[in-house]
C-alpha cells in the first residue's frame, strides 16, 4: 500500500496477547540490550576513527586488523553466534524444572569444562600463529617485516577468545536469570579499552600498534570481569564443577554446531560477497563494506536487542509447557520487530545517499565512492526485515531443542544466495552482490516460519494484516521525506541538516500514523515509556 485515504477505516490489530507482564519484560529487557548495543556501536565508530587517526591505512595497521580477524570470527561464529543461544535454552529449562542450585551446578560445569578447552584452544593458537597469519593473509609472507608484527599481534590478541567465551557463557546465564543490562554494556568495555590502548598506551611504546592489540585483550578480561559479581549475587555461580557428565552439558555441545550456521548465517555471506567481490573493479569491497557497516546499526540496537531478550522467554514458556503462550510471544515479537524494521528499511533507502556523504565523503572518498556505497546500502537493506525476522525465528528453534533446521535452511539459503550473487555479479556489479544477500534473507525467513507454521500449527494471517499497515505507514513517511534528499547540492552542512531533519520528521510521520490507527506494539513501548 502506497498510501492511505484519510477516511480509511482504521485496522483491527489486536494487542499482544500474552500476558501484560511477560511483554513487558520483553520490552523492558529488549530496551536494556539496544541501548548497550547502540552505546557499543558510537563506541565502536569512536574507535574505528581513533585507529584511522594514530594508525591509518598503514603496515602496522594492515598486521592488527589480520591478527585480530581470526579471535574476532571465533567470537561471532562460536561464542555470540552459538554458545549463547544453546546455553540459554539448556539452563533455562534446567532453572525452571529443578531450580536454582541445580542451575548454578550445570553452569559451574559448563564453565569448567569450556575453560579447558579454551585453554587449550589458545595455547594452539599461540604456537601456531604464523600459520594462522599464513593462511588468513600469504601476501604477507613477502613482506618478512609485516609478517612478524602480525604473529606478534596475534599472540597478544589470541587469548581474547578464551575471555569472550566464557563472557558469552555467563551472558548467557545471566539473561535466563533476568539480568539483561549489564552483559549489553560489556561491548563498550571492548570499544573503550582499544580507544585508551590506543590514546594511552601506543605513544609510549616501541611499536605502536602494540597498545591497541593490549587494548582488545584487555577488552576481553574487563567483558568477563564486569558480569562475576552478578553471578555472585544469583547464587553459588562462582567456582568450579567437574560434572562433564551432565546430560545438559551434553545436550549444549550438541546443539552448538548447528547453532553456529544457524545464527551466523548472514556472517557468512557478507565474506563470501567480499570474496566475489575481490573479482570485481576496484573499490567493490570497500562499497560493500561501508554499506554493510551502515546495516549493522538498526541489525545491532533492534534485531540482536530483541532476539537477546525474546530467547530466554521462549524457553522458559516452553519448558513450563505453555506452548500456547510461546506462540503468542513469537508472534508478538515477530510484529513488533517488523513495526521498527519497516521503517528503518525505508529511511535508509530514501535517506542512505545523504548518510553515507556524511559520514565517509572526504579525502580519497569522493561523491562517485558516496553514490557506489549508497546502491549497496539500498540492496543490503532491503533485506533488513527479513535478516532480523529470521533471527527471531532461529530462536524460535532454538528454544524448542532444534538447531538442526535453522542450520539446514541457512545452509541452503546460502547456497541460493551464492548461486543468486554470481548471476547478478556481473550485470550489477557489486549492487548484485548485495542484492542476492537480501533475497537469501528472504527466502530463510519465509521457509524458516512455514516450518514453524508446518510443525507447530501457527497463524500468521494477522501478523501479515498488522505488517501491511506498518509497511503502508513507512512507505508513507518515505514519500514525506524524498523531496528533502533529492534538492541538488547534498554536501557539507547541507547533508548534516538533512539527515537531521530526516530523522526528526520521520519518527514523527511513522509514529504519529501509528497512533492515530492505535497501533499495539506503539501502546506497548509508549507504557514501557511510562513505566521507566
Amino acid at each position: 500500500m502506497a498510501s492511505l485515504p484519510p477516511d480509511s477505516p482504521k485496522p483491527e490489530i489486536k494487542s499482544p496477547d500474552q500476558p501484560p507482564s511477560q511483554w513487558s519484560k520483553i520490552l523492558r529487557n529488549a530496551v536494556a540490550v539496544g541501548t548497550g548495543t547502540l552505546l557499543s556501536r558510537i563506541a565502536g565508530l569512536i574507535r574505528d576513527q581513533v585507529t584511522a587517526y594514530y594508525f591509518g591505512a598503514s603496515m602496522a595497521a594492515d598486521a592488527f586488523f589480520v591478527a585480530f580477524r581470526l579471535p574476532n570470527l571465533l567470537r561471532r561464529l562460536l561464542a555470540e553466534g552459538a554458545l549463547t543461544p544453546a546455553f540459554v535454552t539448556v539452563f533455562t529449562e534446567r532453572l525452571t524444572k529443578e531450580g536454582s542450585a541445580s542451575a548454578a551446578a550445570l553452569f559451574r560445569g559448563a564453565m569448567t569444562l569450556l575453560g579447558l578447552i579454551l585453554l587449550l584452544v589458545t595455547l594452539l593458537g599461540l604456537w601456531l600463529a604464523p600459520e594462522m597469519i599464513l593462511i588468513l593473509a600469504p601476501g604477507f609472507k613477502n613482506d618478512p617485516d609485516r609478517f612478524k608484527l602480525a604473529i606478534l599481534l596475534a599472540r597478544i590478541v589470541f587469548p581474547y577468545i578464551f575471555f569472550i567465551s566464557l563472557t558469552a557463557l555467563a551472558m548467557g546465564a545471566l539473561n535466563s536469570l533476568g539480568h539483561f543490562n549489564i552483559p549489553a554494556l560489556g561491548p563498550v568495555l571492548l570499544n573503550v579499552a582499544m580507544i585508551l590502548g590506543a590514546v594511552v598506551l601506543s605513544p609510549r611504546l616501541e611499536e605502536p600498534i602494540v597498545g591497541l592489540a593490549i587494548g582488545a585483550l584487555a577488552g576481553g578480561v574487563l567483558q568477563l570481569a564486569i558480569q562475576l559479581p552478578f553471578l555472585k549475587k544469583a547464587g553459588p555461580y562462582i567456582g568450579l564443577g567437574f560434572n562433564f557428565q551432565d546430560p545438559a552439558i551434553k545436550k549444549t555441545l550438541k546443539l552448538m554446531a548447528p547453532a553456529a550456521l544457524g545464527v551466523a548465517a548472514y556472517q557468512i555471506s557478507i565474506f563470501v560477497n567480499t570474496q566475489l567481490a575481490s573479482f570485481l573493479p576496484d573499490g567493490s569491497v570497500s562499497f560493500l563494506y561501508y554499506a554493510d557497516r551502515l546495516t549493522q546499526f538498526p541489525l545491532g540496537v533492534f534485531t540482536l536487542a530483541l532476539s537477546t531478550a525474546v530467547l530466554p522467554a521462549l524457553a522458559k514458556v516452553k519448558a513450563e509447557g505453555r506452548m500456547a503462550e510461546f506462540e503468542s510471544v513469537y508472534r508478538s515479537s515477530l510484529g513488533l520487530q517488523f513495526f521498527i524494521s519497516l521503517p528503518a528499511m525505508v529511511g535508509l533507502i530514501v535517506m542512505g545517499e545523504a548518510l553515507v556523504g556524511l559520514l565517509f565523503e572526504r579525502g580519497q572518498f569522493g561523491p562517485e565512492n558516496t553514490q557506489a556505497t549508497a546502491q549497496a546500502l539500498w540492496a543490503y537493506v532491503l533485506g533488513l526485515p527479513w535478516l532480523s525476522g529470521s533471527s527471531l525465528a532461529a530462536r524460535a528453534f532454538f528454544s524448542l531443542s532444534d538447531t538442526k533446521t535453522p542450520a539446514k535452511i541457512a545452509a541452503i539459503s546460502l547456497a541460493i544466495g551464492l548461486v543468486l550473487a554470481i548471476i547478478l555479479m556481473w550485470p550489477l556489479k557489486h549492487v548484485g552482490l548485495a542484492l542476492a544477500s537480501s533475497l537469501a534473507s528472504l527466502i530463510n525467513f519465509l521457509w524458516l516460519n512455514q516450518c514453524l507454521a508446518k510443525r507447530q500449527g501457527y497463524q500468521f494471517r494477522p501478523l501479515f494484516r498488522e505488517t501491511a499497515w506498518c509497511f503502508s505507514w513507512a512507505l508513507i513517511m518515505g514519500a514525506a521525506l524524498w523531496p528533502i534528499y533529492n534538492l541538488p547540492e547534498l554536501t557539507g552542512f547541507s547533508r548534516l541538516f538533512r539527515v537531521i531533519i530526516g530523522l526528526i520528521i520521520g519518527p514523527i510521520i511513522y509514529f504519529g500514523l501509528a497512533y492515530l490507527f492505535k497501533s499495539p506494539h506503539l501502546a506497548a513501548l509508549r507504557r514501557r515509556l511510562k513505566r521507566r
